[in-house]
């Protein structure tokens, strides 16, 4: 005999009680999704250099993947082709070259700095070490990721742009550091712009920086700190 299939009225008023329906084996659930962490210190950094509306901010934070380097970790050496740009969220970074007879440091990056490696939109060899000089926290995008986000948006070019001006800015304070004559005057003006570095760095790396011995610089902080 042919079963019947009970009425939708005869369900609801029926004292017989239904099997429970399995709604997994129906319809799979569907997979969660991962929405991308707001970085807020790269949101204010950005703001600070152009202002842009939260849709072309998410859609540049969404590329940014975290990265933690210990220290004294070399990021980048100078035979490297640069891939990727950096927002620096914690720690302190340098940049340098291999002098005569020993390393040239040209800049410093802390908290809440860009590093655009040189020659990255160019993808040539990097041509300097990059450093960490403590243990850092950063944000990095891809040489690709930039690419293609700048020539879908003119907003995020200018992001851009404002970085490379602002690279340029810090490759330049070295240089209008160095035109100060006097060695104790120039220790005074960087310690100034940046005051971690006298307690944060080795006498050696900050010695290279402003272009004397470690010697020298040992007794300009001596003298310095008499005042």
């Amino acid at each position: 005999m042919k079963e019947q299939i009970p009425y939708f009225g005869d369900m609801m008023y029926s004292s017989t009680k239904l099997p429970p329906i399995d709604l997994n084996s129906v319809h799979p659930p569907l997979p969660a999704t991962k929405l991308p962490m707001i970085h807020t210190a790269l949101r204010r950094k950005i703001g600070s250099l152009c202002p842009v509306s939260d849709e072309i901010f998410h859609t540049l934070n969404r590329d940014f993947k975290p990265l933690n380097l210990s220290v004294n970790q070399l990021l980048f050496s100078a035979e490297q082709i640069p891939d990727r740009i950096f927002f620096i969220q914690k720690g302190l970074l340098r940049g340098y070259y291999m002098g005569e007879k020993e390393p040239v440091t040209t800049w410093f990056a802390g908290a809440d700095q860009f590093i655009i490696p040189n020659n990255f939109f160019s993808q040539e060899p990097c041509n300097e070490y990059i450093q960490s000089l403590e243990d850092c926290s950063l944000l990095s995008i891809s040489h690709h990721s930039c690419l293609k986000m700048a020539l879908e948006s003119n907003d995020i070019a200018k992001i851009f742009f404002k970085l490379l001006e602002e690279k340029q800015l810090l490759s330049d304070g070295r240089e209008r550091m160095l035109r100060i004559p006097n060695a104790e005057k120039r220790y005074l003006s960087m310690i100034k712009l940046m005051p971690a570095l006298h307690k944060n760095v080795k006498d050696d790396i900050l010695a290279s920086y402003m272009n004397v011995t470690r010697r020298h610089l040992e007794r300009i902080k001596i003298k310095t700190s008499r005042k």
